[in-house]
């Protein structure tokens, strides 16, 4: 099965190239803002090398053949979404009805949130807003369950509000009685997060937001630490250990070669599961062999231990947002059924991605033409397809 790759956009190397991740540059700096601007609207579509693309083909075609697929006794359903972005209006309804409702149906859920959450401190109308993010509680309340939901705050724009909002979030989202950590009937599930940066940082990240530069050739990630956040997520939850990742490259449709050199090194640590965040684009979703579950998975893992599945969702997308390009406002909730296979390992037995829709003021809508605003689905449907087909 091929992986569909139209043509690069016409002067692609002027623009594709540009990573404000990887060197921030001041806003007088128009040349570079310009080729990003044009980057943002016109998004990188291909992957960059013909190793990448060979591999992505390969990957998707396995998933789709389903050898990753495990009987499981008594599964639970995990939900995890991509980012909540500031959206101006609509937070209260953020979610359409039919969305929240796969959200209060699943046994965990788990969303990055990538605005502070001050109720005390709104958004002016006149001022440049993606540099003071804010929402008021309400923007969670599809999330608020007695089940466990758990939001992150490892992301880019976690001290938008200065290091004391961050602290005011955390304090807000706790209240609302969403947790950090959350276990899964008879699954232990351990949690940790990181981000690939934040902005308005000066000096060392705020404590509790991890910050390393995954797939930056510049940067060599400290994998002395990350080995450590891993371990205490695997003594927090034994079973199985899941990484809610703020990484990679926006507007980019796959991830570079180094980011899954990495990402490998994350699995074979001790990583099960890492949902991803922050391309503002779906990426594809990956299953990974540990341990010598299936030779046949094209990504290999060695670790130690019973054979078993890992997964990679390398970009959820957005399942709220202002941007206008239409793949920004298509993302995906992506529910995982788990359980213990007849080994008693943790296991896999479904995956299914809900596809989405959001826009200004529109809020988080299902893409199956039924709730839809009257609104024809078929363009956003299609670039659902292409990202993760196998799973829809």
């Amino acid at each position: 099965m091929s992986v569909p790759a139209p043509r690069s956009p016409p002067l692609g190397a002027l623009y594709q190239g540009v990573r404000y991740e990887n060197g921030r540059w001041p806003l007088w700096r128009w040349d570079r803002n310009v080729r990003y601007l044009v980057k943002s609207l016109v998004h990188r579509r291909t992957p960059w090398t013909c190793d990448d693309r060979r591999h992505h083909a390969a990957a998707r075609a396995y998933l789709a053949g389903g050898a990753w697929r495990r009987s499981v006794r008594d599964p639970r359903r995990v939900l995890a979404g991509g980012d909540l972005m500031w959206i101006r209006q609509g937070f209260r309804d953020a979610l359409a009805p039919p969305l929240a409702a796969r959200v209060a149906a699943a046994d965990l859920a788990l969303v990055n949130l990538e605005t502070p959450m001050v109720p005390e401190r709104p958004v002016p109308r006149l001022v440049y807003e993606t540099l003071h993010y804010n929402c008021p509680p309400d923007y969670l309340d599809a999330f608020r369950s007695d089940r466990p939901r758990v939001i992150s705050l490892c992301n880019n724009h976690a001290i938008d509000q200065g290091v004391d909002g961050l602290r005011r979030t955390r304090e807000t989202v706790l209240g609302l009685g969403l947790s950090a950590l959350g276990g899964l009937h008879d699954l232990s599930i351990g949690l940790t997060a990181m981000t690939y940066g934040v902005n308005h940082l000066e000096g060392a990240p705020p404590a509790g937001v991890p910050v390393e530069r995954l797939g930056d050739p510049a940067h060599e990630p400290d994998w002395a630490r990350l080995a450590a956040l891993i371990d205490a997520a695997r003594r927090a939850g034994p079973d199985l250990v899941v990484l809610l990742a703020h990484w990679g490259f926006e507007y980019e449709y796959w991830p570079a070669s180094l980011q899954r050199v990495h990402a490998l090194r994350l699995i074979e640590l001790g990583v099960d599961v890492i949902l991803g965040s922050s391309p503002h684009v779906l990426q594809p979703v990956e299953v990974i062999s540990i341990d010598g579950a299936d030779a046949a998975c094209p990504t290999q893992a060695h670790r130690g231990g019973p054979p078993r599945f890992g997964l990679i969702a390398w970009s959820l997308g957005n399942l709220a947002t202002i941007m206008p390009t239409l793949p920004c406002r298509v993302g995906a909730l992506l529910e995982i059924d788990l359980g213990r296979d007849a080994r008693g390992v943790p296991a896999f037995g479904a995956l299914h991605a809900v596809p989405t829709v959001s826009g200004r003021g529109l809020g988080a809508h299902w893409l199956d033409g039924a709730t839809l605003p009257a609104t024809d689905p078929s363009a956003e449907l299609a670039h659902a397809r292409a990202m993760l087909g196998p799973l829809l």
